[in-house]
C-alpha cells in the first residue's frame, strides 16, 4: 500500500499542504521529518507560543518567520520558509485541505477541531484524548460539512487499526486487539515520574498518563469504538506475561464475543507495540500457519513490535488526501468510553487536574455502564462537591463541571 501512495505523491504537480497545530515533542518530530517527505509539506505552524517556536526551529537550522498573511505564507513556502503564527483564523484563511492537530490537549484541541471542520477541511488528530472525549460530536459535525475526522497510524490506535485491517485482508478474524505495556502504576504522580520524563524529553503529564494506565484506556476505547469491539471488564483484564505468545493462554476465550474485545498485556520484557489475537476463517490454512511458525491454532498472535509515532503519520495523511479515507475515529455511536477514577482520597472542594495529573486516572468502561460518570477528558478544572474514596469512579453528580468549549460540545 505505502509504495503505491509514495508513487502517487511523487508524481503530483503540487504538494499537499498541511497546517500543523502544536509543536510539542511530537509536533517537532512531525515537522522535522516532513522536510524529507515527498509530495507533502507544512507551510504553516500554528502555536500558542509563536516566538518560542520560531526560536526553537531557528536554533535547529530551519528557515522560519512569523507571518499572518495567507498570500505571503505561500510565497515564503515556495522560498523554503515555514511560517509561524498564533492566529487560529489562518485555519480558514489559508487555502489547503488538511489540518493536523498535535496539541495533546482537549480544550485547545477542540477549538482547533471546530474551526477546521467549520472551514470544511479534513481534521487529522494525533490526540486520542480529544477523539475519545469529543470525537463523536466532532465527527457528526464533519459529516454535515462533507469532511473527514481521523487519528493517525503511529499512535497505538492507528497502528492497531492498520494491523487489524491487514489481518482481516489475509483472512484472519480478530478476536482480541491489544496493547503491550511494560509498567503500570495507577497511583503514579508527577513528582514520582518527573526524573523519568526529563530523561526522555517528555512532558511529565504525558509520562504520568502513560504510567497510570489512562493513555492506554483511552487508546483502547478508540479501537473498540471504531471496530465495534467490547471489553471483558471495567479497566480491562491486563494479564502479566513474559512473552507475547502467552496471550494465547491468558484470556477466557469462551467469554469473548464474535465481534471481539480490546485489552492489554503487561510484562517488563515486552515490546512497546500492538498485537492481535485472531482465528483464521479457512481451516486449510492450519498447516501453512504451522509451517510459518505461528503455532497450532485455532488462534494466532500477530504483532508489531513498535509504533513509530510521528514517522508513520504520513500514511494517514496521504490516504486521507488522495482517497478521503480515515484511519480510525471514535464513530458517531461509540460502545465504550474512559471515565475518571479517584487516584487518591479526594476532599470536597478539590479541583481535579485531569489527564496526567495527581488526582485522577482513567479506566475504560462500556457506554451503557458509564452513564452518569465523569469522562476523563472533562476532568481538568472540575470541582469535587463531596468526598470521594481512592479508586472510586467519579459520578457526574459528585462534581461541578467547568463551563468550557469541551463541556459545551460534550453536552450537545
Amino acid at each position: 500500500m505505502y509504495d503505491a501512495l509514495h508513487d502517487i505523491l511523487k508524481k503530483q504537480q503540487e504538494p499537499i499542504d498541511v497546517i500543523l497545530v502544536g509543536l510539542g515533542f511530537m509536533g517537532f518530530g512531525i515537522f522535522s521529518v516532513s522536510k524529507h517527505q515527498e509530495g507533502i509539506r507544512i507551510p504553516l505552524i500554528i502555536s500558542r507560543r509563536p516566538d518560542q517556536t520560531i526560536q526553537q526551529l531557528s536554533k535547529e537550522g530551519f528557515l522560519v518567520r512569523r507571518e499572518d498573511n495567507p498570500s505571503a505564507i505561500r510565497d515564503w513556502t515556495n522560498r523554503g520558509y515555514t511560517s509561524v503564527t498564533d492566529n487560529l483564523d489562518l485555519i480558514a484563511l489559508y487555502e489547503n485541505a488538511i489540518v493536523l492537530e498535535a496539541t495533546g490537549t482537549i480544550l485547545y484541541g477542540a477549538e482547533v477541531a471546530l474551526r477546521t471542520i467549520e472551514a470544511r477541511k479534513h481534521l487529522v488528530t494525533m490526540n486520542p484524548e480529544l477523539q475519545v472525549t469529543l470525537g463523536s460530536a466532532l465527527l457528526k459535525k464533519a459529516k454535515e460539512k462533507g469532511v473527514c475526522v481521523t487519528d493517525v497510524v503511529g499512535d497505538q490506535p492507528g497502528s492497531l487499526a492498520l494491523l487489524i485491517t491487514h489481518a482481516t485482508f489475509m483472512g484472519f478474524f480478530p478476536k482480541l486487539a491489544g496493547n503491550m505495556k511494560r509498567y503500570l502504576d495507577r497511583h503514579a504522580t508527577q513528582e514520582k515520574m518527573k526524573a523519568w520524563a526529563d530523561d526522555k524529553g517528555l512532558a511529565v503529564r504525558q509520562t504520568v498518563s502513560f504510567t497510570d494506565g489512562t493513555k492506554q484506556s483511552i487508546e483502547m476505547t478508540l479501537v473498540a469504538n471504531y471496530f465495534g469491539m467490547d471489553i471483558l471488564q471495567f479497566g480491562m483484564k491486563g494479564p502479566q506475561i513474559e512473552h507475547i505468545q502467552e496471550a494465547l493462554t491468558s484470556f477466557p476465550w469462551e467469554d469473548i464475543p464474535d465481534y471481539g474485545v480490546v485489552d492489554y498485556v503487561i510484562g517488563k520484557s515486552l515490546f512497546p507495540g500492538v498485537f492481535v489475537v485472531a482465528e483464521h476463517t479457512d481451516p486449510h490454512q492450519k498447516k501453512y500457519l504451522r509451517y510459518l511458525n505461528l503455532g497450532e491454532g485455532p488462534r494466532y498472535v500477530l504483532f508489531e513490535a513498535y509504533h513509530l509515532c510521528h514517522l508513520e503519520v504520513w500514511g494517514t495523511i496521504a490516504k486521507l488526501a488522495l482517497f478521503q479515507k480515515e484511519t480510525i475515529n471514535n464513530t458517531i455511536t461509540p460502545r465504550t468510553t474512559t471515565i475518571a477514577v479517584a487516584k487518591f482520597d479526594l476532599k470536597e472542594g478539590t479541583v481535579l487536574d485531569g489527564i496526567g495529573g495527581d488526582t485522577v486516572y482513567g479506566n475504560i468502561d462500556r457506554i451503557d455502564s458509564a452513564q452518569g460518570y465523569l469522562p476523563i477528558g472533562l476532568a481538568e478544572g472540575t470541582r469535587v462537591k463531596r468526598s470521594i474514596h481512592q479508586d472510586q469512579p467519579i459520578r457526574l453528580e459528585d462534581v461541578e463541571l467547568p463551563d468550557t468549549i469541551a463541556t459545551k460540545l460534550w453536552k450537545q
